[in-house]
């Protein structure tokens, strides 16, 4: 059974002035200090002449040197010669050196890593003050390998790595790389640039915050999820909400459009319930459109939902805390003390 949705046409200007103001009630957090250092490994090893600055650049950074060459890169030795022999024809590869130079264009100076970065920190910090210390950023090439990993740093805190050739998209054709590799697909890989890093690290922090789903069931899924990405759009209030959704500007109007027909889709394929991941996959993880639904429907439309359902929850119960938002894990009462209840656009 299909419904009957609205078709979207989208206007580019449009989508600026729905999805590109800033949140109004967004607190003041200029006042909080979440300073960070950004060490920029890929232009330190592109200019690497010699095993002597190969030993220095890694007694400066031993935690996420052992990392990048062993898991990252594979280099299984420990040894200097031997890693700098390894890693040799990497770095002078044609595609690791125009990659480099894409790098260098986007990413010229730290002001938007560090502005962007630093502010979702700020926020972080003003809504779980107690739950971290701000880490240490380390940006680095890994053969399109890795996007974002975090680890112990030398300090005995959390660093986080970035792989700046993860987030290239236009100007690399991650499909073209890998075709075989189902994680480049073109829908997954155009949220791949730079306005979405600080996003991906939010991400992080937002996933290890609420743990793991209370249930299987679609609605336990689909609120859980609702969760993080209302708590993701508090830390990221400036970021368009096609960002926070990695949806692209139509996707996002879609949703906006058809918000009422998506809720009665789930309510009326009892869906609410379902367990089989088979039948809920594509409703809440990464797909090109969500399963039933017309072509325009983007993937993840039940995390959409979630979103809506806990959004008019936190309107209704103004007093709960974002703690005791975490710690509602019956997502069925959850979502009738909403009072959720889409209008017809």
């Amino acid at each position: 059974m299909v419904l009957n949705f609205t078709k979207a046409v989208l206007i580019w200007s449009l989508v600026l002035i729905l999805f590109g103001c800033k949140q109004d009630k967004a607190p003041d957090v200029s006042h909080i200090e979440a300073n960070m250092n950004i060490i920029r490994t890929e232009k330190a090893l592109k200019n690497l002449k010699n095993v002597e600055e190969l030993k220095l650049l890694k007694e400066k950074h031993p935690s996420f040197y052992k990392i990048y060459f062993s898991q990252v890169l594979g280099l299984t030795s420990e040894d200097n010669n031997s890693i700098f022999t390894a890693f040799e024809p990497f770095k002078n590869d044609s595609l690791t050196r125009d990659v480099l130079k894409i790098i260098e264009k986007r990413f010229t100076q730290d002001q938007f890593l560090q502005s962007d970065i630093q502010k979702m920190y700020q926020y972080l910090l003003y809504y779980f003050p107690d739950k971290l210390a701000v880490p240490n950023i380390y940006t680095f090439i890994s053969d399109f390998a890795y996007q974002i990993f975090i680890f112990e740093d030398d300090d005995k805190k959390d660093g986080i790595a970035i792989g700046l050739d993860m987030f290239l998209y236009p100007d690399i054709p991650y499909k073209k790389i890998d075709p075989d590799n189902t994680n480049f697909s073109d829908y997954i890989t155009r949220a791949w640039n730079a306005e979405h890093i600080s996003k991906k690290i939010a991400d992080i922090h937002v996933a290890d915050l609420i743990g793991e789903a209370p249930g299987h069931r679609l609605i336990d899924q689909m609120i859980h999820n609702g969760k993080a990405l209302y708590i993701t759009k508090l830390l990221l209030p400036e970021k368009h909400d096609s960002i926070i959704h990695e949806y692209t500007g139509a996707q996002m109007q879609f949703c906006v459009e058809n918000e009422l027909q998506m809720w009665s889709f789930f309510f009326d394929q009892k869906l609410f319930f379902e367990t089989n991941p088979t039948k809920i996959a594509k409703y809440i993880f990464p797909s090109p459109q969500s399963p039933d639904m017309p072509d325009d429907a983007p993937g993840r439309t039940a995390n959409y939902i979630g979103w809506k359902i806990v959004t008019a929850f936190m309107e209704r119960y103004p007093e709960t805390t974002l703690e005791q938002l975490i710690n509602l894990t019956d997502s069925q009462q959850l979502m009738e003390k909403s009072k959720y209840k889409p209008k017809q656009k």
